[in-house]
């Protein structure tokens, strides 16, 4: 399954605000949060808290939870993400079309 990220930078106002009517139109976001634990500096484990979906199907949300602890897994080295010790929560966005998601059986 392929999921696309889409990143959009437009200096126009009424064209920005165009294309995220659009958007929001033919897609589906879902909020994802994940926990990185940290020890001396090291990553010790990436586990997945919460998939926040009311309409998701089991395997739609194991699937979205799967790509999340890959997204996580990209971002622990990220100076704004990383610890010394601790845990880090971090709330993963994914935006699917929504043929795409309906796909997920």
């Amino acid at each position: 399954m392929k999921y696309r990220i889409l990143i959009l930078i437009i200096s126009s106002f009424s064209l920005t605000q165009l294309n995220a009517q659009d958007y929001k139109k033919d897609s589906l976001q879902f909020k994802i949060i994940t926990q990185i634990k940290y020890k001396s500096g090291a990553v010790q484990d990436i586990k997945l808290k919460k998939v926040l979906c009311d309409y998701c199907t089991e395997k739609q949300t194991k699937q979205l939870g799967l790509q999340a602890l890959k997204l996580a897994s990209l971002e622990q080295n990220d100076p704004k993400n990383k610890k010394e010790n601790g845990i880090k929560i971090l709330s993963i966005y994914i935006r699917l079309a929504k043929t795409d998601f309906s796909a997920i059986k």
